[in-house]
C-alpha cells in the first residue's frame, strides 16, 4: 500500500471517531458485504465500469425454541453512464425480523474523479423505508389486558445517504452514511424522524499477490448505530487464476464466519455460514448466497437526465 492509500484510510478513521457518538436504527447485517457494495455505499455505482447485479439471501437462526431471527432479500445493480464520471445504482431489500418487516427501495448517483493512481467517487442515495409491523402476532398470557391494543401498523420512511469510496486496482476504502434519517417510535405508535449523522459505515481492503498462484485479500468493516460498534476482520484468499476465492471474518459481536465464492466467466456464486461462539441464545448460525453478474455494457446517455 503507498502512503497516499495509507493517509486517505487513517482519514477514514479519523472521520469514525467524529461520529462514534450518533445514534441509528436497525439496518439488515451482511457477511460478504466486500461482493455486495452497492448495500454499503452509494458512492460504490460504477466503481466496476460495467453492468453489475448482485441479488443476495441471508437467513439466520437465534437459539433453540426461539422463532422470529431475521431473514433478508436483497437485489442490487449499478452501471456507469457514456459520461464515465457518472453512475447510477438501485437497492432494494427486503428486510424481516420477529413481527417487524422493512422494505427499502434506494437510487443510488455517483461522480468519479480520475486520482494518480486510481478513482474517488462520491455518491449519494435517496429512497424510503416501508415499515410493517404486525403486533397480532405477539402472543400475549392474558388476552383481554387492557394494557395491550395490538395493531397493524405500516409507516413510510423516505431518507437519504452520501458516501464515499476510493479504488485502485489493487486497494479499495469507503466511508458512508446511508440513511441520514433516524425514525424513533413515538407513544402513538407512529415514527418521528430526524437528521443525524449516524449508521455508519467504514471500511477498506486490499489485493496482495504472492511468488505463487495466489492473492491475499484482507478487508476490514466497521459498523456503528446505536446498538453499538460491529467491527468485522476478513481475509479472503484467491486460487486458481482467480476462480475460486476462500475466506474467513471474524465478527466482534462473536461470530466466525467462512465464505466461498465460484467464478466462472461473468458470473459468481457466493455463499457465506456465520456460527456464533459461545453464545446459545443469541443469533446461533446464518446462512448467506449471493448471486452476481458483471456485463461489460454502458448505457449510452451523458446524464441521467436523459435516460
Amino acid at each position: 500500500m503507498c502512503l497516499k492509500d495509507r493517509l486517505f484510510l487513517l482519514t477514514f478513521c479519523i472521520l469514525m471517531i467524529c461520529v462514534a457518538t450518533c445514534r441509528a436504527q436497525y439496518n439488515p447485517l451482511y457477511s460478504q458485504y466486500m461482493f455486495n457494495g452497492l448495500a454499503l455505499n452509494p458512492a460504490y455505482a460504477g466503481s466496476q465500469d460495467a453492468l453489475n447485479i448482485a441479488a443476495l439471501f441471508r437467513s439466520s437462526q437465534w437459539g433453540k425454541g426461539i422463532d422470529g431471527a431475521p431473514v433478508t432479500q436483497t437485489f442490487a445493480g449499478d452501471f456507469p453512464l457514456q459520461n464515465r464520471q457518472l453512475a447510477l445504482g438501485l437497492l432494494i431489500f427486503n428486510d424481516k425480523i420477529n413481527t417487524l418487516r422493512q422494505t427499502g427501495t434506494y437510487f443510488a448517483y455517483s461522480f468519479r474523479v480520475k486520482t494518480e493512481r486510481g478513482r474517488l467517487s462520491f455518491g449519494m442515495q435517496a429512497g424510503f423505508d416501508l415499515q410493517h409491523e404486525d403486533q397480532t402476532k405477539i402472543i400475549l398470557i392474558d388476552k383481554d389486558d387492557p394494557m395491550f391494543n395490538l395493531k397493524i401498523n405500516n409507516t413510510f420512511m423516505p431518507n437519504t445517504g452520501v458516501g464515499t469510496y476510493y479504488y485502485t486496482p489493487t486497494f479499495f476504502a469507503g466511508f458512508s452514511i446511508p440513511q441520514l434519517i433516524t425514525y424513533t417510535p413515538q407513544t402513538n405508535n407512529s415514527y418521528k424522524g430526524k437528521m443525524t449523522l449516524a449508521n455508519v459505515k467504514l471500511y477498506g481492503g486490499m489485493i496482495v499477490p504472492t511468488d505463487m498462484n495466489l492473492k491475499i485479500k484482507p478487508s476490514t468493516l466497521l459498523q456503528y448505530s446505536g446498538n453499538g460498534i460491529i467491527w468485522d476482520l476478513n481475509c479472503n484468499f484467491l486460487l486458481l487464476n482467480d476462480l475460486l476465492e476462500l475466506g474467513i471474518s471474524w465478527r466482534t459481536v462473536g461470530v466466525l464466519v467462512t465464505m466461498v465464492q465460484f467464478y466462472y466467466n461473468q458470473f459468481s456464486i457466493g455463499y457465506a455460514y456465520d456460527n456464533a461462539i459461545g453464545k446459545p441464545n443469541a443469533i446461533n448460525t446464518s446462512h448467506e448466497i449471493m448471486l452476481r453478474y458483471d456485463l461489460n455494457f454502458r448505457i449510452k446517455a451523458a446524464s441521467p437526465l436523459y435516460l
